[in-house]
């Protein structure tokens, strides 16, 4: 029998095989709201990750951006994955190349225990488990040990967070908003960003990086400071040592305690 972690990295690699080749072809977006786009190419990558997690796990639930909406008080307590199919759709449609599949698995303890992320076009796959650390492509990764005047500061949507961006932005070396929260955490896991802010985003858009940025040894916490280790809405996730020296500024700017 696999293992999550091996389900996990199959599932990732599987759609974001299809959505090279959509990419490849263009495809038109549909709104589901304002600013929110959808794909034929989400839909298809989204079926072809939960086919694989129902022929390895077929008693687990699954949490997708496409799929039906299920609140967290009722998937609390039972094993479940949680999976973003396409993280970047405006990228992805734009033809830009910044966009990425995660897949995480959530034990019956509400903890992240395994994710994948693949990174089609950069030809990468990241994995974590949890308490055995992260790789790349089968290398272990480590988030990088720089403090704040040398962190490159990535950025989830800016609504809701324009305080805290003005609280970071002055304290860091560069900040970016590149469009794929999933891109942007595993950057983090490999020193290549130190640093990623996002609040009100999908439990699906955060829960497979944020392991994979904790188990590269990042720190990773809500806005006020408390540890991360389940499905969030939110994250403040960097290097140890920017971690440290930003936490109370972002507190101060955002009022959390």
């Amino acid at each position: 029998m696999q293992s999550e972690i091996e389900v996990a990295v199959a599932a990732a690699r599987a759609a974001g095989a299809l959505l090279r080749e959509h990419f490849a072809r263009g495809v038109a977006p549909e709104h589901k709201g304002p600013g929110d786009l959808v794909t034929v190419a989400d839909r298809e990558a989204e079926a072809l990750v939960r086919a694989h997690l129902r022929d390895a796990f077929g008693d687990d639930l699954v949490v997708g951006e496409e799929g039906p909406p299920l609140e967290e008080a009722d998937v609390a307590g039972r094993r479940r994955w949680y999976v973003d199919p396409l993280d970047g759709t405006t990228n992805f449609v734009k033809g830009q190349p910044r966009w990425a599949v995660a897949v995480g698995f959530c034990d019956a303890g509400d903890r992240m225990a395994a994710s994948a992320v693949c990174v089609p076009l950069a030809g990468e796959t990241f994995a974590a488990v949890r308490g055995e650390g992260a790789t790349r492509d089968g290398a272990p990764i480590a988030a990088a040990d720089v403090g704040p005047q040398d962190a490159l500061a990535l950025f989830g949507p800016l609504t809701g967070i324009t305080a805290a961006v003005g609280a970071i932005a002055p304290r860091v070396l560069s900040v970016r908003v590149t469009g794929s929260t999933v891109a942007d955490l595993v950057d983090l896991a490999c020193g290549r960003g130190d640093l990623y802010l996002g609040t009100g985003q999908g439990r699906w858009d955060l829960a497979a990086g944020t392991l994979i940025a904790a188990e590269a040894g990042a720190v990773v916490t809500d806005l006020a400071g408390r540890p991360v280790t389940g499905p969030a809405v939110e994250v403040f996730a960097a290097a140890p040592r920017v971690h440290a020296a930003l936490l109370p500024p972002l507190r101060d700017a955002t009022g959390r305690t």
